[in-house]
This record gives C-alpha cells, structure tokens and sequence, in this order.
C-alpha cells in the first residue's frame, strides 16, 4: 500500500516537472522568435529609411534649383516608395517592444505619401495652396520619425533631410505668393487743356466779332 503510494506521488511530480519544462522550453521558443521578427523588420527598415532620405533629398534640391520638373519627378518617386513600403510593413510581426516603432512608422509613412503627392501637383501648377498642405503633411511625418529616433530601438531616422525639405516647401510657398501679388497701377491724372482748345476758343471769339462788325 505503501508503495502504491509512493509511485503515485513520484508519478505526480514527474508529470508536474515535465510540465513545468514544457512551459519552460516555449517560452524559450517565442523569446528566441521575437529577436529574429524584430532583426528582420530592422533590416527592411534601414532599406526602407534609406529611400525616404534618397527621395527627400533630391525633391529639396529640385526645389532648391527651382527644377519643377525634376522635384515632380522625385516626388513621384517618393510617394510610389511610401506606397510599397506602407504594403510591405504590414506582413512584420514584430515583439511589444518595437511595436510603438511600427506605429509610428506607419503614420510616418503615411504623411509622407500624402506630402509627395501634394508637392507634385503644386510642382505642376506653381500652386502654393498645394505646397503649403505639403509642408504640413511633411511636418507631420517628420515628427513621428523624432518619436522613433526617442524609442531609441532603431537606427536614426532621416529627420535632417525632412526638415530641410519641409523648410525649402515653406520657402517656395512665401516667393510663390508674393510673385502673384497684385501690383496697383498709378490712378492716370487728368491732362491739363491744351493749346489746341486754346486756338479754337480764340478762332471762335475772332469770327464773333469780325460777323458784330458786319452787322453794325
């Protein structure tokens, strides 16, 4: 009796043992499948940053040379980049921990798109209505990618080239709109008679009075 007893306890704890290293063991497995998801989305998104700051880059001096057609030319580009890299971004898993930096990044990307695609349509018709909503959507991306580099999990982001493009776009707006400003043109000032109507009022008086002359 005994050691029936005994066997069913030992049985007891072996199964709780062999339970606990089984819990253990997967665990193990997804702390060791977060690091690799996360080493892949970082090296997608160093190629990725790497064509966001090639693009903005070139669209801030295409703006710069004042080449409207090189700017809608690499805005173009940077809206097709932003399109396939919001498409990609959404097949990574990545842990908790770099999840704030996927969040960020999408918004990021996603104003940067919208940007592109008002910096070429303003590019086009020296719109500074256009530009100026660029500049905001610019804005609005670059500070997502500070909220990124504060993370501190990834490589830094391009936030010099986007704050240069986004100051070169407030720039084009301010010449753009006083290049259209309406110059007034002086009121004419009403010319004094000339010696014509002189003539003719004198001719006038001298046939009057030559005609009383006559007359008397």
């Amino acid at each position: 009796m005994r050691k029936a007893k005994f066997f069913g306890c030992l049985a007891t704890v072996l199964l709780v043992s062999l339970t606990i290293v089984l819990a253990l063991a997967s665990a193990s497995d997804v702390a060791q499948a977060q690091p690799l998801e996360d080493s892949e989305f970082e090296e997608w998104y160093d190629k990725t940053m790497n064509k966001i700051e090639t693009d903005t880059i070139n669209t801030a001096e295409a703006i710069e040379n004042f080449d409207c057609t090189t700017c809608e030319v690499w805005a173009r580009t940077g809206y097709e980049d932003a399109t396939a890299a919001l498409d990609e971004l959404g097949g990574y898993e990545v842990s908790s921990e770099m999840q704030p930096v996927k969040n960020h990044l999408t918004l990021a990307l996603e104003n940067f798109k919208s940007g592109c695609q008002y910096i070429e349509s303003g590019a086009l018709q020296y719109d500074p209505d256009e530009l100026e909503t660029a500049a905001g959507y610019i804005s609005s991306s670059l500070g997502h990618l500070e909220e990124i580099d504060a993370l501190g999990l990834v490589p830094p982001t391009p936030i010099a080239a986007l704050s240069r493009l986004q100051g070169d776009l407030e720039q084009a707006v301010q010449t753009l709109r006083s290049s259209k400003t309406p110059t007034t043109s002086p009121t004419p000032t009403p010319k004094a008679p000339g010696y014509e109507a002189l003539f003719a009022v004198g001719g006038v008086l001298a046939v009057t009075y030559l005609l009383l002359r006559r007359t008397r």
